[in-house]
């Protein structure tokens, strides 16, 4: 149907404005000027602006000189524009615990001048668009007041019309969880609930906000919860997310993820596209991606990964200053953004992601956008879980039981008693030594069968004569190249009734020295990606995504510690665009 824009939190000031903290700030300006060509460069309906539009406060002697930069620079984008007020535009959420200015009624003259209602809604084709002021929540002023009875009425007008309804805040209403308590980075209570409450009331398809300068996708009831990226920073304390050092400024400055959200509207949803801008400036050299691979409506891509390293994992962390008497619980959602970026669908992770609630919450609100989850377990299924798989079958793709060949008669009498293949596919895979010969101690293992002349194969297939397991999973370890390996897999696997699953290793070196080689992965990525192409009947996975920066067998993967792109990340979206595009 269409596509509309969304920016956030671009900061803008002065280029000459608190350089000696940061020196980054000289660039905040040009930053923002690319992210201002770049939309000119996509086809949209309109631009809407999360907030935080200019970086001075209201109370700042440099806020209106920084407006007037502002306006000009919006002035050369050639879609409509609409913004949201954020809280360096007039004044900060209530709080007590904060120095900053709140908002105040005496601000709002020159924000409106400016830009307009701080509370507004418009339509398009058949869509309803709002935008809020968060910062007046809250607050007791008259304008919050009016706003909610607005509100509350444009709502109503919407849901009686069958509209389709997108919100947009700058703060969003939480960030990992909708009972969390208030913090610097959240609507707080009652206003939330609220909040909430009319999202479900109204069916809100989306609601997007700012402010953190961080992505984060959350869901609320049937609403999807975007937080976008900065166009000019990150937030520094953000960084506690990584395993690795902060980047320049402690964090600050880190232009991997920069960028903008490109939000699809088609007659059946909406698909949300993160693109970086890796803090380009004008006239710089331009990111690795072009927007046409980016916005292509066609690719997907062909192959999986396995996700070894939490994918969502919740970290409890501080904001000195600005939550400097309370603590943070934020899920790290970096990998999550690079997943998007790249159309990776199909991911596998470990049976023990079911028996977490938060990460089984995940995993049901993503396979609703389309993600599918295998599972891995190693070892014997027990009833646990069963029992596991047996209450999430309709989020589970498919479920790879890896087993010590020693053991694979017990996992196939244990799975046919289950009758579990009855709501989910099952595969199997030995679990084989790697890493040595001969005589030799093994003190590493992988999973998976060779695809010729392996006799754990020809064993399992003694064992499970019914087909109780319907998919054989083999592997291509990182010594050996990919050749006609899955052709050789389908053929071999069909040739027994099963369909075939292979995971590729990602190239490493010993099991003490680091992998960097960075062309070499890349080489491997994109020979994966050709080979699953040739082979659609196939189910192929990388063997990582993340790095793996200590412990044995380091190597790079598609995105680093800190969840920034690897040049591999950019070898499977173009190889995947490609086979589309022609």
């Amino acid at each position: 149907m269409f596509r509309f824009i969304v920016i956030a939190d671009s900061h803008i000031r002065p280029p000459d404005q608190e350089v000696d903290a940061y020196p980054s700030n000289a660039l905040m300006v040009q930053r923002n000027r690319f992210i201002v060509g770049m939309c000119n460069d996509i086809d949209a309906a309109f631009v809407v602006h999360l907030g935080d539009i200019v970086h001075p406060l209201p109370v700042d002697d440099t806020h209106e000189e920084a407006i007037e930069l502002a306006k000009e620079m919006y002035s050369e984008l050639r879609h409509a524009i609409h913004y949201v007020a954020g809280n360096h535009d007039v004044g900060d959420k209530p709080n007590a615990l904060v120095a900053v200015p709140a908002v105040a009624e005496e601000n709002y003259g020159v924000y409106e001048k400016a830009w307009g209602p701080s509370f507004l809604s418009f339509d398009h084709d058949d869509c309803h668009f709002v935008l809020i002021d968060t910062q007046l929540l809250n607050s007791g002023l008259e304008r919050e007041r009016n706003q909610k009875i607005w509100l509350e009425s444009d709502l109503a007008g919407a849901t009686a019309a069958g509209q389709r309804v997108f919100l947009f805040t700058h703060y969003p209403p939480f960030i990992q969880d909708h009972n969390e308590r208030e913090h610097y980075d959240n609507i707080g209570e009652p206003a939330r609930s609220w909040l909430l409450d009319l999202l479900v009331r109204h069916d809100v398809e989306a609601l997007f906000a700012g402010h953190v300068h961080s992505f984060q996708y959350n869901r609320h009831e049937g609403t999807d919860i975007y937080v976008a990226p900065s166009t000019a920073f990150v937030r520094p304390d953000y960084s506690e997310l990584a395993s690795i050092a902060p980047l320049a400024e402690n964090g600050r400055d880190d232009p991997s993820k920069l960028g903008v959200l490109v939000v699809e509207v088609t007659a059946d949803g909406h698909a949300t596209r993160p693109i970086r801008s890796f803090g380009s400036t004008v006239g710089v050299e331009a990111p690795p991606v072009s927007l046409d691979v980016s916005l292509a409506p066609a690719w997907q891509s062909p192959i999986g990964v396995t996700l070894r390293h939490g994918w969502a994992d919740i970290h409890d962390f501080p904001t000195a200053g600005l939550d400097e008497f309370r603590r943070k619980r934020v899920r790290n959602d970096g990998p999550l953004l690079a997943l998007w970026e790249a159309r990776i669908n199909n991911v596998r992770v470990p049976i023990s992601d079911l028996h977490e609630p938060a990460k089984l919450e995940r995993i049901r609100h993503l396979t609703d956008r389309g993600m599918r989850f295998s599972i891995t377990s190693a070892g014997v299924p027990d009833q646990g879980d069963f029992n596991a798989v047996q209450s999430n079958a309709m989020h589970i793709s498919r479920w790879d039981v890896l087993v010590p060949p020693e053991l694979m008669d017990h996992a196939q009498i244990a799975v046919a008693g289950a009758r579990i293949r009855d709501v989910v596919h099952m595969a199997v895979a030995p679990v084989v030594p790697i890493g040595s010969t001969g005589a030799e101690t093994h003190h590493f293992v992988a999973a998976g069968f060779r695809v010729e002349d392996d006799p754990h194969l020809q064993r399992w297939l003694e064992i499970d004569r019914d087909s109780v397991f319907g998919s054989l999973v083999f592997r291509v370890p990182w010594r050996d190249e990919l050749d006609d390996g899955l052709l050789r897999a389908k053929t071999l696997a069909g040739r027994f009734g099963r369909m075939a699953v292979v995971i590729v290793d990602m190239p490493r070196a010993s099991e003490g020295s680091a992998f960097t080689d960075d062309e070499a992965v890349c080489r491997r990525v994109t020979h994966t990606v050709r080979a699953a192409i040739k082979e659609p009947d196939v189910s192929v996975f990388l063997d990582g995504f993340m790095d793996h920066d200590r412990g044995y067998y380091p190597r790079h993967g598609l995105i680093d510690r800190g969840f920034n792109p690897r040049p591999a990340l950019y070898s499977l979206i173009a190889e995947s665009a490609g086979a589309t595009t022609g």
